[in-house]
């Protein structure tokens, strides 16, 4: 298993905007091949700064089969006008929990 992190800079103020967009597409990623489970936070340190952590079976479910997909660019489309910025995102071994 793989964890995507992505850090997602929103536009000013446009966090409850954000929200109730990621939530009318999130049965895009959710029903991605692949997909195992994610949550999407506010940081504590930055209102505008969210964490979108998806746990992915494995790098080539999210990045060859998620992101070149239809579903993708229709997630990414709803976002695109509440983000100030191209996300920053990162793939991380799934650690295993004590």
């Amino acid at each position: 298993m793989v964890t995507e992190l992505a850090l997602l800079r929103l536009k000013r103020d446009s966090g409850p905007a954000f929200e109730a967009a990621f939530a009318s597409v999130a049965s895009l990623l959710t029903g991605a091949d692949g997909y195992q489970r994610h949550r999407l936070v506010p940081t504590l340190d930055d209102a505008d700064l969210y964490l979108l952590e998806v746990e992915w079976r494995d790098l080539a479910a999210h990045t060859q089969g998620f992101e070149p997909s239809d579903a993708h660019a229709r997630f990414i489309a709803a976002l695109e006008p509440q983000l100030a910025g191209a996300p920053v995102v990162v793939h991380v071994p799934k650690c295993a929990r004590p």
